[in-house]
């Protein structure tokens, strides 16, 4: 609690500091094209959320080497976010850096998926030689999952804290208490953060967290969900997909839906769940609380599922019906 406390209070004393300087340092998100924010905004809660987290840990010397690995690559990404808030880098440039910061978590902090469980009923799958590159896969789409639901406030990092909680509950029921600490840190930060970027507490959001933040923040969360799946945990693998929720289900439609028409899956358009929604004439403020409520439920279930001990296969599948169902149902937009 002593974590979470610090890491809150230094967020929203950062987030007001750099605040005050991000003109100075030109990290400013300006509105127009796709961006229908109604005036120039910092973009700086990423950094603000990732210094708290980092000094938090740090001074409560309650990191352990694995963490500490973590957190120098979620800087990386921090300083690769801030260089793409502020020039928009090409995403080749990003991607090369996310799968190399990637093979650094999961070669050096116990951060591989080695198999996905009994999917079909019939045996676990073992991934052997290919445990790497689709953990690789897995962290890179989970860094770019929150990249793409950063598009209304408050969304992603009512997300993020939503499938931080449900991870620490299953770290805390698990006993794999050295893994709470970090998660504790993230909380505080995220929550910092909101006060200053949901339209509950602001009348429009003061800042955005940029690619500095949503990237680092994806591969923290990335390697929570690791360890969900690994031998601290031993959660069934499938349950990521329920803890991960609507970032990882929007995007998973939408980049389907734009290689379907024949464009990048990194095509960027207004095609995500939450441009849909406001399209349809929904508030940013009940848009992001319905959707919210929703990821509660998915982050619900995935924990009921650890809890009973389900079956891979019905943990699997049934999140499929509902990816699916989805689908279907948002197809024309």
């Amino acid at each position: 609690m002593v974590v979470f406390l610090s890491t809150l209070l230094l967020c929203v004393l950062l987030v007001l500091a750099l605040k005050k300087a991000s003109s100075k340092i030109g990290l400013i998100d300006h509105p127009g094209g796709r961006k229908q924010h109604s005036s120039p905004t910092p973009t700086i809660g990423g950094v603000a959320m990732f210094v708290a987290v980092a000094l938090a840990i740090y001074f409560s010397e309650t990191y352990s080497a694995q963490t500490s690995l973590v957190l120098l690559c979620a800087g990386v990404l921090v300083a690769l976010g801030v260089l793409d808030d502020k020039h928009d880098l090409r995403v080749g440039v990003r991607m090369m850096a996310q799968v190399f910061i990637a093979l650094v978590v999961i070669m050096g902090a116990d951060g591989t998926i080695t198999h996905l469980g009994s999917l079909f009923g019939v045996g676990d799958i073992q991934l052997g030689l290919l445990s790497v590159a689709f953990t690789v896969v897995a962290y890179v789409g989970g860094i770019n999952a929150m990249n793409m639901i950063d598009g209304a406030d408050g969304m992603a990092g009512k997300m993020a804290l939503i499938s931080t909680a449900g991870v620490a509950f299953i770290f805390s029921l698990s006993g794999a208490s050295e893994l709470l600490p970090l998660t504790w840190a993230m909380l505080g930060a995220l929550l910092g953060f909101l006060l200053f970027n949901t339209r509950v507490f602001v009348k429009r959001a003061w800042v955005f967290m940029g690619d500095a933040g949503s990237m680092w923040i994806g591969l923290v969360l990335g390697w929570f969900m690791a360890q969900v799946a690994g031998a601290k945990v031993l959660g069934e693998p499938a349950l990521v997909l329920w803890l991960f929720g609507i970032p990882l289900l929007d995007t998973l439609v939408v980049m389907f839906r734009r290689v379907k028409k024949k464009n990048s899956p990194f095509y960027a358009d207004r095609t995500h769940i939450h441009h849909v929604l406001e399209a349809a004439g929904v508030s940013v403020k009940r848009m992001v609380l319905v959707l919210g409520l929703v990821q509660i439920s998915f982050v619900m279930i995935g924990v009921i599922f650890y809890m009973t001990q389900a079956p891979a296969w019905l943990v699997f599948w049934s999140f499929i019906l509902v990816l699916v169902a989805y689908y279907y149902r948002f197809k024309d937009c």
